[in-house]
């Protein structure tokens, strides 16, 4: 029960982060191509000091860590370049496609090696969710393929995002839970250092205005910034405690449900027959997962 409220409270941060990010990327009064970067540094360095001060500011990976951390930091670089090439050179739905299969099978593959199994049951409500997950995201007025790039960009999409949750559940299986602070401190602050050094040389003289927010902006930043802290730990602190296939799927899924809803809520946009199909779909999904 501790565990399933936990996953509720860790998909509920992750939407938040989606939420308040679309908010803030809207209100920032930057040049809007920047605005991801300026996120990215911002985010990546607070996330980077709750990690130091939920470890007592006694910073000491292990040898192992120091890799995981290092690649995880690579990953998320590679996959916010894939993430923004993709978005304009082709179809919404088909990105959403690659990334959260990538996130939820790349880590279950990997899995496989540790011992971990699913029910057969449990592989075809994971089936079931991947084929909803494009019938939600479904636009009959979606962009085109623009070049045989997007595809290329959406298999990178489809193994970042995938190597971002097997690195984090790899690295606790090898050198241990004591570490998760650890694995946090080093992805996010070098990751934000990365983009920092992208940003100073791109922008030059411009690379403190940039940094410059509208009160709405900044609340809005502030506020993404403290759900994507809190849903991060909460993941690794949850990382041990189920299998980690039903982790990601819930996670992925629940985070894709929840922000469909909130859009509906809060930008009043309509949903399709096909999206709503695809809901429903997902929704049993589901709980075809959690009762088999």
């Amino acid at each position: 029960m501790l565990t399933a409220c936990l996953i509720l409270a860790m998909i509920v941060m992750y939407t938040a982060q989606s939420l308040f990010c679309k908010l803030y990327s809207a209100r920032y009064p930057g040049e809007r191509s920047i605005s991801s970067t300026v996120f990215s540094v911002v985010v990546g360095m607070i996330i980077a000091l709750s990690g130091f001060v939920a470890c007592g500011f006694h910073f000491s990976p292990a040898p192992l860590t120091w890799l995981y951390g290092i690649l995880n930091a690579a990953v998320i670089i590679g996959y916010n370049f894939c993430m923004v090439g993709a978005s304009t050179k082709g179809p919404y739905s088909v990105q959403m496609v690659c990334m959260l299969s990538g996130g939820i099978l790349l880590p279950a593959f990997i899995s496989l090696f540790f011992g971990d199994r699913l029910s057969w049951v449990q592989w075809v409500a994971v089936a079931v969710i991947l084929v909803a997950n494009g019938m939600v995201n479904y636009k009959k007025d979606d962009q085109k393929v623009q070049g045989r790039s997007f595809y290329l960009l959406c298999i990178g999409l489809f193994v970042f995002n995938g190597c971002y949750g097997a690195l984090l559940d790899v690295q606790q299986r090898i050198t241990g839970a004591e570490d998760r602070e650890e694995m946090i401190i080093l992805t996010y602050l070098l990751s934000a250092l990365a983009s920092a050094v992208f940003l100073a040389c791109k922008r030059r003289k411009q690379f403190l205005k940039d940094f410059r927010q509208t009160k709405q902006s900044l609340t809005f930043l502030l506020i993404c910034a403290l759900a994507s802290t809190l849903a991060i730990h909460l993941l690794v602190y949850i990382i041990p405690l189920i299998n980690i296939t039903v982790l990601y799927t819930f996670d992925n899924a629940g985070v894709l449900l929840l922000s469909v809803a909130c859009s509906c809520m809060f930008f009043r946009e309509k949903l399709s027959g096909v999206n709503a199909a695809g809901c429903v779909m997902m929704a049993a999904g589901l709980v075809a997962m959690s009762l088999f």
